[in-house]
């Protein structure tokens, strides 16, 4: 069974205790899985336990995975609400944050505005600041 497939399966049992997400986590570390990969596929099934024990572990969520995107852009761009909270609020290289992101609701742009960042105007259409010009 190939990594990816068995990352899933352990991401969509529901029924998993976190030690038994912890040592599979642990194997496919082990095995020579990139931590990033992993965190990025946690970031996809929106799997905040996973997310938290591979950033633990030391995965960076602003490197560069797949399309230009990094877990945190992924988060961003799913509308992955808490694990973006959960990753900007550790200490991490902000720079990256918009790396792959190619568009941004309305919601998620008031959002990071509020609390973190400034989003690039480019990430922004027309529709999206009239929206935000509104609420503020």
């Amino acid at each position: 069974m190939s990594f990816k497939k068995q990352f899933k399966e352990l991401l969509a049992n529901k029924s998993l205790s976190e030690n038994e997400m912890r040592a599979t986590i642990d194997a496919l570390l082990s095995d020579g899985i990139d931590p990033a990969v992993l965190l990025y596929m946690a970031v996809e099934d929106d799997h905040l336990p996973a997310v938290k024990y591979l950033r633990k572990l030391g995965a960076d969520p602003a490197l560069i995975v797949t399309d230009g995107k990094n877990p945190v852009s992924l988060a961003i761009d799913l509308d992955k609400w808490e694990i973006v909270e959960y990753f900007l609020s550790k200490d991490f290289n902000r720079s990256m944050i918009f790396a792959g992101v190619e568009s941004l609701s309305p919601l998620m742009i008031d959002y990071l505005e509020s609390k973190y960042v400034k989003v690039p105007h480019e990430l922004k259409n027309d529709e999206d600041l009239d929206w935000v010009n509104q609420i503020n």
